[in-house]
């Protein structure tokens, strides 16, 4: 019997997203796994700079998988690029107890460090969210290509989040054989089974989240910050009405929440948009299945996991096209706008009020589509990928 891949996750600290991953990677037999985190941010009531409050998960994120919290000896501690320095990582890399490490990203001080090695038997591979939209400027393009290609021949495989992350890496020169799809997945199971009730009776869970009745409506979910874009939504939901009655949720928070209320005032459609504020990840399925179309306009948006959320819970998503998971989940012409393209947004939004069979099919396809992009299909390329790495010899 083959002895079970020894592989570890390095990772900033204890994320909501990924923890239902690492537990299904623990559940495999032809695998041990240990998560190594960097920093317990989230763990304890932190604070959120961006959503401009103290907030803790109220989902387990440490239960299930093995985990170790490393030492962190940075001067100025935080997540930050040079506010996590864990030399721990470093020892464990070289001391040949894993055969393989996933580094989450080269956002922070320890894993640049993990990459560059040195790696002793340990294959490195790179699990990133980078992609290539919005594009940026001559100069930021040239400098990524003189830092990014020396770090990438660093890893011995990437593990690719979506088809916008796999093109990223090939643009720096990574080949082909070196990328293994991993995708960006939540635990699908889990929302379909906590939205089932209100999927099932929309009108009460409506009624006990205080939302309009009765009518098409659409969910903003997501920071209330400049990159998201939340004000696109309200102007595009403003023209919308004119195709018939519908309303708009806001879920989150954030330095853009007070523009956004004197915005919805000064439209006059205080009766048909409502702002929730920020929501813990345990109550979010209800109000997907309580609403049915996700608005989505950010102008950079690596990937957007409440695209796969919200078709966990039954509903459709209008995205624009710089966000990673449109390629992959949405792809369909009629949900991608230009970010900043209100009257493209407002276009598409008419179309879904005003047709109900255009919103039933695009719950349905994204339902199809949501269905093979789960857990499962990630935790096998998190083994594929170690696998490959380990069967090829090193140059």
């Amino acid at each position: 019997m083959t002895a079970p891949l020894r592989l570890a996750v390095l990772v900033s600290h204890p994320i909501q997203y990924q923890a239902p991953l690492y537990r299904r990677l623990a559940q495999r037999p032809d695998l041990s796994l240990t998560v190594l985190f960097c920093d317990d941010h989230g763990v304890q009531p932190s604070l959120d700079p961006q959503f401009g409050e103290v907030f803790r998960y109220d989902v387990p994120l440490l239960e299930g998988y093995e985990h170790r919290f490393l030492r962190n000896v940075s001067p100025r501690p935080g997540l930050t690029p040079a506010g996590l320095f864990n030399p721990e990582a470093l020892r464990i890399l070289r001391s040949g107890e894993l055969d393989a490490l996933v580094v989450h990203g080269y956002n922070y001080a320890t894993c640049v460090a993990a990459i560059l090695g040195p790696h002793g038997s340990t294959r490195v591979l790179l699990r990133g969210e980078s992609q290539l939209l919005p594009r940026r400027g001559l100069s930021t393009r040239v400098a990524k290509q003189l830092a990014l290609r020396p770090l990438f021949r660093r890893v011995d495989q990437f593990l690719a989040i979506g088809s916008a992350n796999r093109d990223y890496y090939r643009a720096y020169g990574v080949p082909a054989e070196r990328i293994t799809m991993a995708p960006y997945a939540v635990d699908n199971a889990y929302f379909e089974s906590r939205s089932a009730s209100a999927r099932q009776d929309p009108t009460a869970a409506r009624q006990r989240l205080g939302l309009p009745l009765a009518v098409p409506l659409f969910l903003f979910a997501a920071k209330l910050i400049p990159k998201k874009r939340p004000l696109d939504a309200l102007h595009a939901f403003v023209r919308a009405r004119a195709a018939g009655p519908c309303g708009l949720v806001y879920v989150g928070s954030g330095e853009l929440r007070h523009e956004l209320e004197r915005a919805v005032a000064a439209a006059g459609v205080g009766d048909d948009v409502r702002l929730l504020g920020f929501r813990n990840q345990s109550e979010l399925p209800e109000i997907y299945g309580a609403c049915d179309v996700l608005v989505l306009p950010s102008d950079n948006e690596p990937w957007g996991l409440a695209v796969n959320e919200a078709f966990a819970c039954g509903m459709a998503a209008l995205v624009s096209d710089c966000v990673g998971a449109a390629r992959d989940l949405v792809a369909d012409a009629d949900c991608l706008f230009p970010p900043g393209d209100v009257a493209r947004l407002a276009g598409a939004m008419r179309k879904v009020v005003a047709q109900p069979d255009l919103l039933r099919a695009l719950r349905k396809t994204a339902e199809t589509r949501v269905n093979g992009w789960g857990l499962e299909q990630t935790a096998d390329g998190f083994v594929d990928g170690a696998r490959a790495a380990l069967g090829r010899r090193r140059t």
